[in-house]
């Protein structure tokens, strides 16, 4: 089975912190990356940036936004889609990002939502 794993962060508190300090912070990230890939299950892993576009039909016509358009302070920061035999699977391999690893994490409102894929597909 197939699950997506997405990580949020809370913008506002990773915004209180320098340069210097949000690149110490994700210099503690990598051994735990390193370790994520290295059990063979995740078939892919995207850093995103916070900033976006949203697309959506309003009254017969598309409509563009920039974002974040969301009132939640909550952003999406990556995702990565993760092969394992059930839920509990995924969730202990999910358990080795640096969302939940890295000690500032928590401060930082780091956390990780895991759903099973139900379609998947993937160009040849």
């Amino acid at each position: 089975m197939m699950f997506l794993a997405t990580g949020y962060f809370n913008a506002e508190k990773m915004n209180e912190k320098t340069d210097l300090e949000i690149d110490q912070i994700m210099a503690t990230c990598e051994p735990y990356l390193q370790q994520l890939y290295a059990s063979g299950q995740v078939l892919f892993d995207l850093g995103l940036e916070a900033s976006m576009k949203e697309i959506k039909r309003h009254a017969d016509q598309i409509k563009i936004t920039d974002g974040p358009v969301s009132e939640s302070k909550e952003v999406v920061g990556s995702t990565f889609l993760i092969e394992a035999l059930d839920m509990e699977d995924a969730v202990r391999i999910a358990s080795i990002h640096p969302t939940t690893q890295v000690p500032e994490a928590e401060s930082l409102g780091w956390r990780i939502e895991i759903r099973p894929v139900h379609y998947y597909w993937e160009r040849e």
